[in-house]
This record gives structure tokens, sequence and C-alpha cells, in this order.
């Protein structure tokens, strides 16, 4: 269980360095070291390099992110992938177009170091360009190895997808991982008052709207995940 510094990017106390198939470091919640290292190694056994794209994500990190698709400085995308025109859209409509895609500061799985976005090592070695679309990870993507990898073996390791499919909240995301156990701990104790309140006192674009917008992305996106039937 973490402190709401800690659940909202605004402190690293329990994170840890961790490093990936291509030799760079990242920051993971502690609890996940050993899960997270079988899971690499199991891979690697089986012919699959495993790469981290992204793992834990700072509060100010996030906010960045957040406010750059708010002003349209960072491309917003449909869940199919097309691009939107954000200076053409109502706040609510620009708010459910960027939640598909990216989380709420404060608000993000990934501050609590239990969720990391992977890819195929081998394909970024041969010059590849991560993109993070769903397709990459289907038929003929660069990941469909990976994919079915996960399919057969994240369980085993105590990982599982929470955007596996989409569910009229998150768009789909193959590629994003989390350590079940851990996260939900962490979900169960999420103190909603204390990350409202400080993502209202901080430089989040239209902040009134956005703090009254708390108890819909609880419900729509941020509890909203995909539970696995096994």
């Amino acid at each position: 269980m973490l402190n709401w510094q800690q659940s909202c990017g605004l402190d690293q106390s329990h994170l840890v360095p961790v490093t990936d198939a291509l030799g760079k470091q990242f920051l993971v919640h502690q609890n996940i070291v050993g899960d997270l290292t079988r899971l690499f190694s199991k891979a690697e056994k089986d012919g699959i390099l495993i790469s981290i794209v992204s793992a834990y994500r700072s509060f100010e990190h996030q906010l960045s992110i957040w406010n750059d698709k708010w002003q349209g400085h960072r491309p917003v995308f449909s869940r199919h992938g097309r691009p939107l025109a954000v200076s053409k859209m109502s706040d609510i409509e620009k708010y459910k177009a960027i939640c598909l895609w990216s989380a709420l500061p404060g608000m993000s799985r990934h501050h609590w170091g239990t969720d990391l976005d992977i890819f195929n090592a081998s394909a970024i070695n041969d010059g590849y360009k991560v993109e993070l679309q769903p397709e990459e990870f289907y038929r003929g993507g660069p990941c469909e190895s990976l994919n079915t990898w996960l399919h057969d073996n994240l369980e085993e390791f105590g990982f599982f997808r929470p955007y596996q499919q989409y569910q009229q909240g998150v768009a789909e995301e193959p590629w994003h991982i989390s350590h079940k156990i851990t996260a939900q701990q962490i979900l169960d104790s999420f103190d909603y008052d204390a990350c409202r309140q400080h993502l209202e006192k901080s430089d989040i674009k239209s902040a009134g709207f956005i703090g009254n917008q708390i108890e819909h992305y609880k419900d729509k996106y941020f509890r909203n995940i995909y539970k696995s039937t096994s």
C-alpha cells in the first residue's frame, strides 16, 4: 500500500531501478522486481527479448503530457488511430478524447511503478520506431510473437493486461502490463480527495473543469479495467 503522494507520482521512495534487454534503466515498484525479473528471464529463454518503453512516470511528467495534448502541442488520436482536431472540441469532448490514451496526472497507473509499457527489443534494435498502436501486436506486426507469448505466460508471473480490450474507457493497449496484486492494493486504497486537491492546485489546464471530472474519470477510466476470467 502506498501513501497518497506515492500513488499520485509525487514520491519515488517505493521505487527501485531495473534494466531491460536493451540495457536501459527504469524505475519500478520494489515489490514487483522478483516477478518482473523472472518474467524477463523466461521470455528470453523462449527467444523473446523484452524492452521497456515506459515504466514509472512522475506527476509532472504526466502533467506535461496532458497539458501538451490539451493545448494541441501533442497529437491526440481516436481509438482507431485517427488524428483529432482538439482546437475544435469543447472541454468535455477534449477531455474524453485525451483520456482514451493518456491518464489524468495523479491518476496514472504508471505513477505506481507496477505498470509498464513493453515492446519487442529485437524490433527496436533493428531501427523500428515504436508507435504503441494495437496493430503492432497483431498479425504481421513487430510484436506479434511477444503478444502471443504474453497471452500464454503473463499470469504465471503475477502480471495481467488491464487494457487488454476496449471497455468504453481507455483504448486497447496490448503493450501495457501490470503487476496484479500490487496494483490492486494501490487501487483499493487510493485517496481520491487528496488527488483532486493536488490536481486542482497544479498547473493543469482548465483545473476547475478537470477537478469536476474526477468521479467520472474514476468510474469510466481509472477503475474500468479488464478482469481476467481465468
